[in-house]
């Protein structure tokens, strides 16, 4: 109940309570902070829930991507690898003891790798056969031999967007290599290799 007051002239004042000194403000105040506390609940369960379903699609998406990166993974003859929209395809791989023009270093081989070069991206692309390496037990030299009972050699040059190239190279090896590789270099201007098991 309100208080009454009288001033010195007799006039009657009433003296209301502030808005906070209330009993139903301060009820309004607890209501208030239940229902925010039960909202807040629900939303950590369902940012808890969404941020699980977050982490394992992104657990899911960065291991399809450690499956498709072909800077790790390493392929098999007539298995295609592509990176940054540059295709490449070992066909075949055939040994050669060579012919009565060219023969190969004493206890090598000549290695004939098969490949065919796609361009799916937008612009041209640049390819050439120092861009590849054949590895034989961890030793990388060039396919640079030139074999004249191997037709089809690849030569360096260009294709356009949807363009591909077929070819062989020509490289030689130690008949007792145990791991031959042909090794695609990236670029020039770092080590990044795409790798394909000869044997």
């Amino acid at each position: 109940m309100a208080k009454q007051i009288k001033d010195e002239n007799g006039n009657v004042y009433v003296q209301k309570k502030k808005f906070y000194q209330r009993w139903w403000f301060w009820f309004l105040i607890v209501v208030v902070a239940i229902f925010w506390g039960i909202n807040s609940l629900g939303n950590n369960d369902q940012s808890t829930s969404s941020s699980t379903a977050t982490s394992s699609s992104q657990a899911k998406s960065s291991s399809k991507k450690k499956e498709v990166n072909p800077l790790t993974k390493v392929y098999k003859v007539g298995q295609t690898a592509s990176y940054k929209g540059y295709e490449i395809k070992v066909n075949s791989v055939k040994y050669s003891q060579g012919d009565d023009f060219n023969k190969p270093d004493s206890g090598k081989q000549y290695v004939i790798v098969n490949i065919t070069i796609t361009n799916h991206t937008n612009e041209s692309q640049d390819y050439n056969p120092y861009d590849f390496k054949l590895n034989a037990d961890g030793n990388n030299t060039d396919f640079d031999e030139i074999v004249t009972n191997v037709d089809n050699t690849l030569e360096a040059g260009s294709l356009d967007k949807g363009a591909k190239v077929t070819g062989n190279l020509v490289g030689q090896a130690k008949t007792s290599a145990k791991k031959l590789q042909l090794q695609y270099k990236t670029s020039f201007w770092n080590d990044n290799t795409v790798k394909f098991n000869l044997k």
